[in-house]
Parts: structure tokens; sequence; C-alpha cells
């Protein structure tokens, strides 16, 4: 999609273009020398742009509401000047680009541009050549910003659904299953890799419920010591076992009304999987050292990165609790099966985190959005926005290049099943060589490997030894 108000006229870049609107983009220019404007004009129009010319901040103001989408200012002006109109135009027509021109080129004015919202800054004399990449890339990104705004408000209007990105068929039958199950009490499985957003799925779910007034808790088992989880879950009396001076609510009971997510449930140990099992079956909770029953009321949704299946075959997780839980199983596809929705993630990140941070970085070269395209992301989501994160942090340019790129995803290539199987392997060679290649990847950090695997640690181990896979391997 691209932005409304594009001409399909044969200059304009093909990326800019709409082909069910007839008006090319507007650019509204000011400057309070006739000369300039009048060049900058017919240089624009040349290029396949509409280009407004005015003398002054006052008369452009009289312009902002007609579809202008980059304003090209001079700093210095009577009346109004480009500071003033630089914030009346973040009021008035907040979607527009505004790029400072100044004969001036002190950093001090730059900064204050940029702090007050500029897309740009640019000393003069003005290199034509430079000035239109810059608008080709404000244009650019706001074309992007209303593809990602336009995706938010369908996937509102459609699925109730706004803090996730994508539009992959995988993540479209996603929201169309959270959209059907989220009105209901349904228990819920979400299974994804870590860093998927599995939490956000829970969310979303309680957001689009009828519990959306009460309380969302969200709870992970891999986080907290296996001798505390069961006082988190159900609460304690006082006195139930060293260091519990005080009665205590579990989050069973703080969620009450709402949604309690439970998150990386496969951790949880096996003696405590049976008495979730009751909880969740007799909408009961027994606090630990009390000997009466609680009623509750709460939607429970859990989630792993595990194989629960493997679990239930090698004895670590319980069979009649995995059936209980999977009445709805949600899955979310890996970041490496949905690459094409890898840019619009970039682009939403690159946002966000440049604003959180301060940071003049706004664009990202093709070279740079390739890498991040073309690499495996065992971290999912939230890897790469960890990633962008400490790029941009660093960063004291305005774009993202491929040396900006961290080196192990630069030099990393795309790889497939091919890349690891050969015909003739046998279930348990694919095993192995999958087992080993992890291993591989995550310089034998065996916590990881599970994780990436979809297994248990417990598991992991068991199978090096059986497949005699040695450290160095």
């Amino acid at each position: 999609m691209t932005e409304p108000g594009f001409s399909a006229r044969k200059q304009v870049p093909s990326r800019f273009l709409n082909m069910s609107a007839p008006i090319p983009p507007r650019i509204l220019l000011v400057d309070d020398d006739q000369a300039s404007r009048e060049t900058l004009r017919e240089w624009f129009e040349q290029q396949g742009w509409e280009a407004v010319a005015v003398r002054d901040g006052e008369a452009a103001l009289e312009q902002l509401h007609e579809g202008i989408a980059v304003i090209v200012t001079d700093l210095k002006m009577p009346r109004t000047d480009g500071m003033e109109l630089l914030r009346l135009a973040k009021q008035q027509a907040p979607h527009a680009a505004v790029i400072m021109v100044s004969g001036v080129g002190s950093v001090e004015f730059a900064v204050e541009a940029l702090k007050e919202g500029a897309y740009d800054f640019l000393s003069k004399p003005i290199n034509l050549k430079e000035l239109t990449h810059r608008i080709e890339q404000a244009l650019e990104k706001r074309s992007m910003a209303a593809e990602i705004a336009d995706l938010h408000r369908r996937l509102r209007e459609q699925h109730g659904i706004d803090e996730m990105i994508g539009q992959c068929p995988a993540m479209r039958e996603l929201f169309e299953k959270i959209r059907l199950v989220a009105d209901t009490n349904s228990t819920v499985l979400v299974i994804g890799e870590s860093g998927t957003g599995k939490e956000l799925v829970a969310r979303s779910l309680h957001l689009n419920s009828p519990r959306r007034g009460k309380s969302f808790l969200p709870i992970n088992c891999a986080a907290i010591p296996d001798t505390l989880i069961e006082s988190e879950l159900f609460g304690h009396e006082k006195g139930a076992f060293t260091g519990a001076s005080d009665k205590r609510k579990g989050v069973f009971q703080a969620a009450e009304g709402g949604t309690l997510f439970i998150d990386e449930i496969g951790e949880m140990p096996l003696g405590l999987q049976s008495k979730l099992l009751r909880a969740i079956e007799n909408k009961k909770i027994m606090p630990v050292g009390s000997s009466h029953e609680i009623p509750v009321d709460i939607r429970l949704i859990a989630a792993t990165n595990r194989d629960l299946e493997e679990g239930v075959r090698s004895k670590e997780f319980r069979e009649d609790l995995y059936y209980r839980l999977k009445v709805v199983v949600l899955r979310i596809p890996p970041l490496r099966d949905r690459r094409d929705d890898i840019p619009l993630l970039v682009r939403f990140f690159i946002d966000q985190i440049a604003s959180e941070a301060n940071r003049r970085v706004r664009d990202i070269t093709p070279a740079a959005m390739d890498a991040l395209r073309k690499y495996e992301w065992p971290g999912n989501v939230r890897e790469l926005r960890n990633t962008l994160e400490g790029i941009i942090v660093l960063s004291l340019k305005e774009q993202i290049d491929l040396d900006d790129v961290p080196p192990h995803i630069r030099d990393a290539k795309c790889r497939t099943s091919k890349d690891i199987f050969e015909a003739g392997m046998t279930l348990q060679e694919m095993e192995r060589e999958a087992i080993r290649r992890a291993l591989e990847i995550t310089n034998g950090h065996r916590g990881e490997t599970a994780q990436r695997l979809g297994v248990s640690v417990r598991t992991l181990q068991r199978k090096v030894k059986e497949y005699d896979l040695a450290p160095d391997e």
C-alpha cells in the first residue's frame, strides 16, 4: 500500500505510485528568497511532484490542510520563521515531514530543529539531488507509516488486535483465530518459540474478551524456583513454610474475574501439574498450608516453547494436563517463516526506538534490510527489536547501513532444510543432525539449544548422550 494522493505520472519513482490516485505528492516550499523557491519549485515539478511555493511561514500555514506530504522550509524568515512553522505544522499537519534548510549551518540549530520534530536539517547552498533523496526517504517513511497505521486499523476493525504486526498468511490466520476464541472462556494453549510474542497473543485474547475490565496477570514458570511456584499460583497461609510470615494470595486469586497467563508451562514441576489440573477442572484452589478450598473464576491461557507431546512421551509432562490445556491451540510462526513481515517490523521498531532514545535514525538501506531478511532470527521478534535497539542507540547517523548490522547477522546465510538433511537419511539421523546443528549455532549452550528445539534441557541432555554428541560437536 502507498500513500493516497500519489500520481501515476511517468516521472514519479515507482515505489511512490498509487494507481488509484490521480494527484502526485505535494511538496510545500517556504523561502523568502523568490529566486530560490522558484528554482526549487521547477526542479521538483520535473521530478513528478506537485510543488507549492510560498514566501514565509504565515503563508505556509494556509496550505497545511491541502494534503501536504513534505514541507521544505527556510529557517530565517520574516513574520513566522521556520521553527515556529515547524511547531505549528506538527500540530496541524502531523503527517507532513518537515525538512529545515538554513544558511547558518549550526549544529545547535540542527539539534533544536530535530528535537522539535523536524525530519531533517540541511545547510545552504542546497544540493538539489541530495534534497531530492531526503524527500524520497521522507515519502517512503510516510508511506510505510501509513501502511502500518492502516494495518493496525484493519486489525482493530476485523480482529480487535492492535499490538501485533504482521500480514503474512500465517499471521492473518492467527489473528482470525484470536478473534473467534477471544470472547469464550475456553482454555487456550499458545505455542511458539521464544520471542515470537506469546504474551502479546494472551493479552489480545484478554483485551477482546468480556473479562477485559478485570486483571490480566502473567506468571513465568521458568523464572520462579520450583519450591515457590505452588505458593505463587495458589497463595499460602501464615506459617505454611519457613519465611511465610504473612498470609498471601496467589495469582489465581489475584486474577479473580480476569485472565491468568501461565508462560513456559512446560517447565512446571511434575508434582505440581496434578494440582494445577485439579484447579482448572474444579475451579477451586487450596493455598499452601490450608485445608480449605477457595473457588476461583479465571480464564486460563498457557504458553510454551517446548514440544509438550515429547514431554508427555518422556514422562516429564502429564498427559491429562496436556489434553486439558489444548482445548484451543494457537501456534505463532517463527520470524524466519514470515520474512515478508520483517520490513514492516523493522520500520515500526526504527520509529519507536529512535523516538524513545532521541536518535536521528529514520531509515535503513536496502542492503541492510536484505541482511535482516536473510538471517534466521533464533530469538525471533524480540531478537530483531533488541538488535535494532543496539544499532540505533549507538548511531549518530540518520540511516542504518550494512556496516551497522552485527557481523553474525550480516554474514549469515539463509538456511533451509536442504542445508541440514540429505536424501536417504533416517529419522534418527535427521534428529541427530538437527541437535548437532542447534548446538553449533548456540555455541553449545544447552538451555538456548533446548529452547530452539522446543524440548526441555533434560530431554536434550538425554538425546546428546543417546547420540553420543561430544561437547566439541
